[in-house]
């Protein structure tokens, strides 16, 4: 168990007297397949809504022919947003003066960016959380907007997809936060969280 008997409150130091209550690994076998499953309704769920606003906002054209340079540019995509997805959370974390690191969990397939060691506030750490998912997402409607009655909306019709329902573990994260008061620390890490309180109840 994690405790700090510090009196300053320096950034990403825990206040006097908080203690660990949960330390939540997401990548265990069990948790990972449960939202790999949970993924897939979301892929639909944001599928349409992305494809809705193609056809709405971004004009898409009615004929989308699949040729090798889309296949190419689809790859190009996914391996993008799945980077941009992992720098929006460490951009944020930056804003909270952490220094993020960045990687992947190989046998879960799974990107990270993490600062281990650092505290955040409950509500500051849900803003990293989500950013990916909200920021990115307005990107993508901006990007068509910008780009309509071009091929390229399509693109980021997918990519925006990929990007939302990719964000299932974030979501998961969240709503594991929340469960605790706003006074709570939250500390990334590579494989999950760690929650701290003061004079903390069991849960």
């Amino acid at each position: 168990m994690l405790e700090t008997n510090s009196t300053s409150i320096t950034p990403g130091s825990l206040p006097n007297g908080y203690q660990e209550v949960l330390y939540y690994r997401l990548n265990k076998p069990i948790r990972v397949t449960v939202l790999q499953i949970l993924s897939i309704p979301l892929f639909v769920v944001f599928g349409l809504m992305f494809l809705n606003v193609a056809i709405g906002l971004g004009k898409l054209p009615s004929h989308v022919q699949i040729r090798l340079t889309g296949i190419i540019l689809l790859v190009i995509g996914t391996l993008l947003t799945l980077f941009l997805h992992e720098l929006t959370h460490g951009v944020v974390m930056r804003m909270f003066g952490a220094k993020p690191h960045y990687g992947v969990l190989w046998k879960q397939a799974m990107f990270y960016a993490t600062t281990p060691r650092y505290a955040y506030r409950r509500n500051d750490y849900l803003l990293i959380t989500l950013a990916p998912l909200s920021i990115l997402s307005i990107l993508v409607i901006l990007g068509m907007w910008f780009m309509q009655g071009t091929l390229w909306v399509a693109l980021l019709a997918i990519c925006g997809t990929i990007n939302a329902s990719g964000a299932i573990g974030d979501l998961w994260i969240a709503i594991i936060v929340l469960r605790y008061a706003p006074t709570a620390y939250v500390m990334d890490e590579r494989d999950g969280v760690r929650v701290f309180l003061q004079n903390p109840e069991v849960r």
